[in-house]
């Protein structure tokens, strides 16, 4: 029989992440609302140059543009070797496609990551005063549906 402290920390760290932002403006704290809705998970948002906690999952949130993504590569890149693996999340800036230069450097990351994982472009967002206010709207709810599934949260 599997000792229950050690079931509940494994669970609690499958839900715990630590959220870095590639840059400013990257939607760090939209990604941080949504992921902490329902208050089950421990979401953090990271200032620039804070560690990682242990047990936490990392996630560098950044705009897809040029300039984001570049920032959120650079970040990667510089990924200490001991700290794990992060998921991308990508937060369309606009309802178009990926300029070639985000998908060329999607592309040369991709390894480094748990997955990457896309947030589209919501025009409701636009009016909210508060991230969490867009979860109002079904189109931002389906979206943040998503974007929790995608980083391994069952609902």
């Amino acid at each position: 029989m599997a000792n229950s402290s050690v079931v509940e920390d494994r669970h609690k760290s499958d839900l715990s992440f630590g959220l870095l932002g590639a840059h400013g403006g990257a939607g760090t704290t939209t990604v941080a609302a949504w992921l902490d809705a329902d208050g089950i998970t421990d979401t953090i948002e990271l200032g620039l140059g804070s560690h990682v906690p242990p047990n936490y999952t990392p996630i560098v949130v950044a705009r897809s543009t040029a300039f984001g993504m570049r920032e959120a590569v650079h970040m990667i890149g510089r990924w200490h070797p001991q700290v794990p693996r992060p998921y991308l999340v990508v937060v369309r800036d606009a309802p178009l496609r990926l300029p070639r230069a985000v998908i060329l450097r999607l592309t040369s990351v991709r390894p480094r990551l748990l997955g990457v994982v896309h947030v589209p472009y919501l025009a409701r967002l636009r009016d909210a005063d508060r991230p969490s206010q867009g979860l109002a709207h079904r189109s931002v709810q389906r979206a943040a549906s998503q974007m929790r599934r995608d980083l391994g949260l069952h609902q």
